[in-house]
């Protein structure tokens, strides 16, 4: 179950050490690491990180959640409207981008996003 954020600072888990300042992108379920693909960007880690270990990631945008159906919804991967108010993990026809998943999910199930503006 995905719980409310309501501002724009969130903690991910990163795998490998990272640098304060550096631009992340989502890699896993609540999992983060230095950007390679600058359109998943999704914020700046805050402080020195050490691998392992939770950082704090000032967000570009606020979060949403939404229910997948059908799934799935892959962490780190873009997620998409649908006309019957869902969340998709692959564009359909009538889609809209609405972000990034930080979170996978299967079928009926809440996930978090990080809106794309």
């Amino acid at each position: 179950m995905a719980t409310q954020i309501d501002n724009t600072f969130r903690s991910f888990t990163f795998a490998s050490a990272i640098s304060a300042n550096t631009l992340v992108a989502v890699t896993g379920d609540n999992a983060a690491a230095a950007l390679v693909t600058a359109s998943l960007a999704i914020g700046v880690v805050q402080d020195d990180t050490a691998a392992g270990e939770a950082g704090t990631v000032k967000l570009f945008a606020p979060t949403q959640f939404g229910i997948v159906s059908p799934g799935p919804v892959t962490a780190g991967a873009n997620v998409f409207a649908t006309t019957a108010g869902v969340i998709v993990g692959t564009l359909v026809t009538s889609g809209l981008t609405l972000g990034i998943a930080v979170e996978n999910g299967a079928t009926g199930e809440v996930v978090e996003y990080i809106v794309q503006k």
